[in-house]
């Protein structure tokens, strides 16, 4: 007990030393600002996320939950904490020898021809070695760094204590909720240190990508050697995106394959890579792209696809209310959210941008926009969008690295056209299914009414009415399903024209009206 709270005690102090350095930063820049000398507004943010590499791996991977929370995190500090680099001194290698050798329950002989001491890259969860297997294979093994969980705790213990201490003297910081943030980075951080999650992400990223581009490649593992703590992957020689020389043409193709290689994970997967960065990006000699590290991932369900695409309807067309829908059906909505503003922000936001086509819009900075209205109007950030904002901005930063001419959203057109397809056959199934539910229950009725005719003529007057009444109710259905199907034909109209396929959009638009003369002679004939 003495030595958790000694433990705790010099953990305090160093986190204190550093975060007291800078407020002597933001005291010197107020005194600045007192003789009339500007700061850069970029300082501020640059020292909080050097501040957090110095305070080691908990810190960093803190930095890394704030930077999606939106609600807590002004937008020019989380531009700045996606930049964090999670890079941390190497434990021994002896102390990894260990751990390799306690999770295999084997000799580190009996499983490796050689590992090479020197670690090719070493983070705040793990360490990366390479070596190669008895059976030949070049591997590299991932060993996690000793201690993690008992450090993880550690810190959050601080940070809870911290919390609680500020929260009893500030409403605002209690209003923030920033244990949830703690329960956030302790929650994700657990999960990304469990290698049997990482293993079961990379067989999920591989059977997705299998008949993708050849040019593409996910790396396989060996689970006869992983565990929890270990996982043993197949070694690819290859040079970091941003440390090889690439010839424009090559760029551009590697920026257009990242790009629809997210687009697919997003809009036909609904699970994707959310930490896309240049060390996680290999190019091999004949410029395969290889992705690597799979503890982050988001995963949307058909429901949020769905939202998301419908989002995009929304905007196209201006309907304010489907838009509004989507913030409900993503479950943003929270007892705190300012609805009128929300209400006026998002028609900003539509106005902006339902004349543009996808060439003209930029994804980073609409993701950024989105971020901006949910801090202003107290919405929540569920992990999955939060994931996807960070990748999207990620995206985009590799993007323009790599050809800054080019506008990835270009290359969303086949994906949404794949989309459109997708979502005109499921309205359709929706108003074959509705029509075939009400032909049935008209077919029962009439069915019913000819029996107990025959059975009870007393009941003939009564079930004339009944009659009268099925009929109606036939003409009502008629308009119903015509109304949906009008609806479905308009919608995908306006998905064709986002998709610049303006013929079918023309198209889809000319029977939508011919849906519409239709019902409306059937509303005027009545």
């Amino acid at each position: 007990m003495f030595n958790k709270k000694l433990k705790l005690y010099k953990r305090f102090k160093d986190i204190t030393l550093e975060l007291s350095k800078l407020g002597i930063y933001n005291i010197y820049d107020y005194f600045k600002a007192l003789f009339g000398i500007e700061s850069d507004p970029s300082l501020g943010p640059q020292r909080i996320r050097e501040t957090l590499e110095k305070l080691g791996p908990s810190f960093i991977k803190l930095g890394q939950v704030l930077s999606i929370r939106p609600d807590i995190v002004p937008q020019s500090v989380i531009l700045e904490l996606i930049k964090l680099q999670d890079n941390v001194k190497p434990v021994d290698f002896e102390i990894i020898k260990n751990i390799i050798e306690k999770e295999l329950n084997q000799k580190i002989e009996e499983v490796f021809t050689y590992i090479d001491p020197n670690p090719i890259g070493s983070a705040s969860i793990a360490q990366v070695y390479k070596g190669v297997l008895k059976t030949g294979e070049a591997v590299a093994v991932k060993v996690k760094r000793p201690n993690l969980e008992e450090l993880i705790s550690l810190d959050a213990e601080v940070f809870y204590k911290v919390i609680s201490f500020l929260e009893r003297h500030s409403k605002t910081v209690k209003d923030l909720n920033l244990k949830s943030v703690i329960y956030q980075y302790k929650f994700t951080t657990l999960r990304e240190a469990d290698f049997e999650i990482e293993a079961s992400n990379i067989q999920t990223f591989r059977k997705n990508f299998e008949n993708f581009n050849e040019k593409f490649y996910i790396p396989k593992y060996y689970p006869q050697y992983s565990t929890k703590n270990v996982l043993v992957l197949e070694f690819i020689e290859g040079k970091k995106i941003n440390q090889i020389q690439l010839t424009t043409s090559e760029k551009q193709d590697i920026a257009r394959l990242i790009t629809d290689a997210y687009y697919k994970m997003v809009f036909y997967d609904g699970f994707y890579h959310a930490d896309p960065h240049p060390g996680n990006l290999l190019i091999k000699e004949d410029k395969t792209l290889v992705l690597l590290d799979f503890g982050m991932v988001g995963t949307l369900s058909e429901e949020k696809k769905r939202l998301l695409y419908e989002h995009i309807f929304a905007v196209v067309n201006k309907n304010k209310t489907l838009a509004m829908n989507f913030y409900e059906g993503m479950g943003m909505i929270s007892p705190k959210t300012d609805l009128e503003k929300l209400e006026s922000l998002v028609e900003v936001f539509i106005d902006k941008y339902h004349n543009k086509t996808l060439q003209n819009i930029n994804l980073k900075e609409m993701v950024l926009e989105i971020i901006e209205l949910v801090r202003e109007c107290n919405l929540y950030l569920p992990t999955t969008l939060a994931y996807l904002g960070k990748a999207s901005i990620g995206l985009d930063g590799l993007i323009r690295y790599l050809d800054p001419h080019f506008n990835p959203t270009e290359r969303l057109t086949k994906f949404l056209t794949k989309s459109t397809k997708d979502y005109i056959k499921e309205k359709f199934e929706e108003v074959m299914d509705i029509a075939n539910f009400y032909y049935n229950l008209s077919f029962k009725l009439d069915r019913i009414i000819k029996t107990l005719n025959i059975e009870r003529l007393t009941f003939r007057v009564i079930f004339k009415d009944v009659e009268e009444l099925q009929e109606f109710y036939k003409n009502q259905i008629n308009k119903i399903v015509l109304a949906i199907i009008f609806f479905a034909f308009l919608a995908s109209s306006a998905l064709f024209h986002l998709s610049n396929q303006h013929s079918i959009a023309n198209l889809m638009l000319y029977i939508a009206v011919f849906m519409f003369v239709i019902l409306l002679y059937k509303i005027v004939r009545q």
